[in-house]
């Protein structure tokens, strides 16, 4: 059934795709594979845009794009193709997120100001979270010190006034936090998308912290290379 939906999904956009558009299929990791139209002419990214999770034959977003540009509404799913946001493009406007993706989150907005750092609203990645560990953790390297190579960890999104983020892992091992470790997403092509915090229409710096339990990915032959999220 889900692979039904998708593929109506992608035929409805291609009836109202220009012909000269062109279908591109491009692996993100191993769990997720992004299918959209190019314009042939300028290869720009035009009409149905969908991430698909390979490992239930859902999908992790899905919506289009014009002249290279998302627009309309986008919809993010989580790890069980449930809805967790939907998000206005053209209005700039959150229209849905389930709050329930965002237990194990917490949010630091860096100002010195009390009335800012208890007002402003909390930055939001524009995917479900369960999509951003699964991109982040494809590009976090193993912790030496650890047995069992599994531990809790905090992943942070640092998002700045321009909406760009970068990204860090602490691990929590044997009661002791880790050294900060630098983490970049390897194909910017993907980058996440961030709705920054803001008060008094105005964006402000911000944390978005998640935790989680992390563990070698037992499909990669060196485990000290790669980690997976467990959740």
């Amino acid at each position: 059934m889900r692979n039904k939906i998708f593929l109506m999904l992608l035929m409805a956009a291609g009836l109202s795709a220009s012909a000269q558009t062109t279908e591109k299929k491009t692996k993100i990791d191993n769990v997720s594979l992004a299918v959209y139209n190019v314009d042939a002419r300028n290869n720009e990214k035009e009409g149905i845009y969908a991430v698909k999770n390979l490992s239930n034959d859902g999908l992790w977003l899905q919506g289009i794009y014009k002249d290279d540009q998302r627009a309309g509404t986008w919809n993010f799913f989580n790890k069980d193709f449930k809805l967790a946001m939907r998000y206005n493009y053209d209005q700039k406007k959150l229209a849905f997120v389930d709050a329930n993706t965002l237990k194990n989150v917490s949010v630091t907005v860096l100002s010195d100001d009390n009335k800012i750092k208890n007002g402003a609203s909390a930055p939001l990645p524009l995917c479900s979270v369960d999509y951003y560990l699964q991109l982040l953790a494809n590009n976090i390297y193993g912790f030496s010190d650890s047995k069992n190579w599994g531990a809790d960890a905090e992943i942070t999104a640092h998002i700045g006034t321009d909406g760009k983020a970068t990204y860090s892992v602490i691990f929590l091992v044997d009661g002791k936090k880790s050294a900060k470790q630098n983490v970049k997403l390897s194909n910017d092509k993907f980058a996440i998308e961030w709705i920054p915090s803001m008060y008094n229409n105005k964006p402000v710096e911000a944390e978005f912290t998640a935790y989680v339990k992390i563990a070698a990915d037992e499909s990669v032959p060196d485990q000290t290379k790669r980690v997976r999220w467990d959740n």
